[in-house]
């Protein structure tokens, strides 16, 4: 009886950690070596499921160099990571990092049990608001991006980039990093499985979400890398996705939007802790609605 009822508390408080209500936090962002940034400021988005930190960056003029612009998504070297500049964005030619980012461009965003943060972009004149937020029910960051509705140029073109550093970034028998030749990369969508190859793969409507992950590195001991990550699509609004899977460090994913599309949501997911290819299949299966844009 004693042990029925430790067991049942247990479930009780992890059901109830599950259902906290989603939160955001803004503050100045710590980084390496800060006598090169001009600006950081970052947002913590949590609930009772996973924890991002998205940070916006400018780096100081050096020399040559122009000031650049970076979003990184704070996590373990793997994933959605600071390694890899999970997300791009190109208007009209112009890139994101051309961009100058100042503290009022982003807030504080609730709605519900929902949270996150929403930041302006300004293109020269065509501008967006990126939304990244949490709801109560779901470990995944989702996102949204909308024209704003003080933009004062067209759209001719709209281009988006996410990028991943899939379970891990392995080494060769010096110790140092594997770039290239070394991986064996994956793409589970509802409607295929997609394999490593040099050529782009173009999605479909039906591809709707992306497990990427490693057959090689596939999560399941410590000396497999961390496991899939994840990426959740509705194609309303793109023109053509194109996914790349090579044999190389990082997976991409680039987008170009219709020039009048009117939103474009995604969701981003990857594990707090070490999860196979194998235990996240399941995981998906039992908890679908956790993992679906709505």
């Amino acid at each position: 009886m004693k042990k029925t009822l430790v067991l049942a508390l247990s479930c009780a408080a992890v059901m109830l950690s599950a259902a906290v209500p989603a939160s955001s936090t803004k503050s100045k962002a710590v980084v390496y070596k800060p006598e090169r940034y001009a600006f950081a400021q970052k947002t913590d988005i949590f609930n009772g499921m996973n924890r991002y930190t998205f940070t916006v960056v400018q780096s100081k003029p050096m020399g040559t160099t122009a000031p650049r612009t970076q979003y990184w998504l704070a996590a373990p070297k793997f994933g959605f990571s600071a390694l890899v500049n999970f997300f791009r964005m190109t208007v009209n030619g112009i890139s994101y990092a051309d961009l100058t980012p100042k503290d009022s461009d982003m807030t504080l965003w609730k709605e519900g049990t929902s949270a996150g943060c929403e930041l302006k972009m300004n293109f020269d004149g065509a501008k967006f608001i990126l939304r990244l937020y949490m709801r109560e029910d779901s470990p995944v960051l989702w996102g949204s991006i909308r024209p704003a509705k003080d933009s004062v140029e067209d759209v001719e073109t709209a281009e988006i980039q996410f990028a991943a550093l899939v379970s891990m970034l392995a080494k060769n028998a010096n110790k140092k990093n594997i770039w290239s030749k070394g991986y064996e990369r994956m793409a589970i969508t509802p409607a295929r499985t997609l394999t490593q190859r040099q050529q782009a793969y173009v999605l479909t409507p039906a591809d709707t979400s992306l497990v990427l992950q490693d057959k090689k590195y596939d999560g399941s001991a410590a000396d497999k890398g961390e496991g899939p990550v994840m990426i959740i699509l509705d194609h309303t609004g793109v023109a053509k996705a194109d996914l790349y899977l090579r044999d190389e460090w990082t997976t991409t994913l680039r987008l170009k939007l219709k020039k009048d599309f009117k939103e474009f949501r995604f969701g981003l997911w990857q594990p707090t802790t070490r999860v196979s290819n194998a235990d996240l299949a399941k995981k998906l299966k039992a908890d679908k609605a956790q993992f679906t844009l709505r």
